[in-house]
């Protein structure tokens, strides 16, 4: 499935969680440190999942940490672009590897840029592998 290069709002983006402390099993919720962009280069590494079914969704997610054997995948934050960009945040999709996109924008602010990995893990939904 070829992806158009403009990133629809209605698009599901996926945020693999390879850290533990990225979610909350007990609350089944998000946490904001999964939102939280790289201070290097403020881009948000996620996938465009639209289309997948769960065994493509989770090989990957597989994918992205087979040349980190230090990393264990637990499961995807699942976001509509929609709520990344009412945040003022936009998503800039390069599709290396496929599907890869970035989430860019954030402000220098270190406060906002926390303020707003705060709402985008509240509105996210929670997926493990089953």
């Amino acid at each position: 499935m070829t992806l158009p290069k403009i990133v629809g709002r209605e698009e599901s983006l996926g945020r693999y969680l390879t850290q533990s402390n990225h979610f909350s099993r007990k609350h089944n919720s998000v946490r904001p440190l999964a939102f939280y962009p790289p201070p290097v280069d403020l881009r948000l590494s996620v996938f465009r999942i639209d289309g997948l079914n769960k065994n493509q969704l989770w090989e990957i997610g597989q994918s992205c940490i087979r040349n980190r054997p230090q990393r264990t995948l637990y499961g995807v934050a699942d976001i509509k672009v929609f709520k990344v960009q009412t945040r003022g945040l936009h998503v800039d999709p390069d599709n290396i590897p496929v599907r890869h996109a970035n989430i860019v924008g954030w402000p220098e602010e270190k406060a906002r840029r926390n303020s707003i990995a705060q709402e985008l893990a509240a509105d996210a939904i929670l997926k493990f592998r089953e």
